[in-house]
């Protein structure tokens, strides 16, 4: 009887073992497996990271061109102004040469009256003659 209760005993032992062994199986196969997860999730992780990575680096790339085409749009347009401001400065003194021209005085060869420039170099049907004489001039 005490062979007896010491094998049930030695049989329920081992079925314990057996019955650990199972979980410590099962848990180990969860564990890979959870491993083999962790090990994906981190090469992830890393691809990101480089991506990123790359990402701020062409971001910085792009921030440098922007401001360098801002910085030669800058400079021609203070050229193109410069070169505006030459222009209308010629104008204006290429106006005022133009209105004193017109304002010279000339006189008519044939009948000695005094006429201005802007009258006789003007369009219309009067052009090239003496306002008073009507004589040809030019």
């Amino acid at each position: 009887a005490v062979r007896k209760v010491y094998e049930q005993h030695v049989s329920n032992l081992q079925k314990q073992v057996m019955a650990a062994d199972s979980k410590a199986s099962e848990m180990k196969l969860h564990s890979q497996d959870h491993s083999f997860h962790m090990q994906r999730q981190e090469e992830e992780k890393q691809e990101l990271l480089a991506q990123v990575a790359s990402g701020d680096s062409q971001v910085g790339r792009l921030r440098e061109d922007i401001e360098s085409t801002r910085s030669n749009y800058d400079k021609q347009l203070a050229m193109l102004t410069e070169h505006i401001c030459a222009l209308s400065a010629q104008l204006s003194d290429k106006d005022a040469s133009l209105a004193s021209l017109q304002a010279h005085k000339i006189r008519c060869w044939h009948c000695g009256s005094w006429g201005t420039m802007g009258r006789l170099l003007g369009d219309g049907p009067g052009n090239g003659t003496c306002q008073t004489c009507k004589e040809k001039l030019l």
